[in-house]
């Protein structure tokens, strides 16, 4: 578990309330009886539950706490943003500190979901390397290496096929994570992880999101 020291534990607390407060009071989560006063001693854990797994991941991570994704069903956590927060270890009100660890109970959100099994064999078997549109994921990895070196002018080297962490169709859309070494303006070089998505077909593949991290 992390610790802070004397001279800045506090305000930290209030900084990291506030900032947790402007996250989730925005998307009208509760935080039951944590203020940013009480905050003063220590943070308090707020409900996170019903929001993007993607925002609750980033911003705890970011301020120093340890989140893992468990999901329910259809896992791995592939996307988290796909999925959303359905129960958390850590109980709405109790204190945490930077370092502790926090596991969230995950869905996949149900427009991303799979197809019932009855329902799937009333179709024909589709090929399930190739999505809905006509797009295979091939013609997907390429239509991201090139939008990254679009992205990153000074410098991208895509790692398309050992650097590759995970691929998916997801139906109308393929979804690719993989490593990635890119240069800034500034000639400053530095590894990430990029998860990017491509609708379209083979003709006209679309990247609709990248994200590098």
């Amino acid at each position: 578990m992390g610790t802070l020291t004397s001279t800045h534990e506090p305000n930290r607390a209030r900084n990291l309330m506030r900032v947790l407060l402007a996250l989730f009071v925005g998307c009208g989560v509760v935080f039951g009886t944590a203020t940013t006063a009480q905050a003063a001693d220590g943070v308090k854990m707020p409900n996170v539950v019903g929001v993007s797994a993607k925002t609750v991941r980033n911003l705890l991570a970011e301020e120093g706490f340890v989140v893992k994704l468990k999901p329910e069903a259809h896992g791995p956590v592939i996307m988290p943003s796909h999925w959303k927060v359905t129960g958390q270890n850590v109980k709405a009100g109790e204190q945490i500190e930077v370092g502790d660890k926090i596991k969230l109970t995950v869905k996949l959100k149900k427009k991303y979901a799979p197809q019932s099994s009855k329902k799937a064999s009333a179709t024909p078997t589709a090929d399930p390397e190739v999505t809905s549109a006509g797009l295979d994921r091939a013609h997907a990895g390429t239509a991201c290496d090139q939008y990254g070196k679009q992205q990153y002018p000074y410098g991208w080297k895509g790692h398309m096929i050992l650097g590759v962490i995970a691929t998916e169709n997801q139906g109308d859309h393929y979804f690719w994570k993989f490593e990635a070494d890119v240069t800034n303006a500034f000639n400053a070089e530095a590894s990430a992880t990029v998860d990017c998505t491509v609708g379209g077909s083979n003709d006209n593949p679309q990247v609709t999101s990248f994200d590098v991290y």
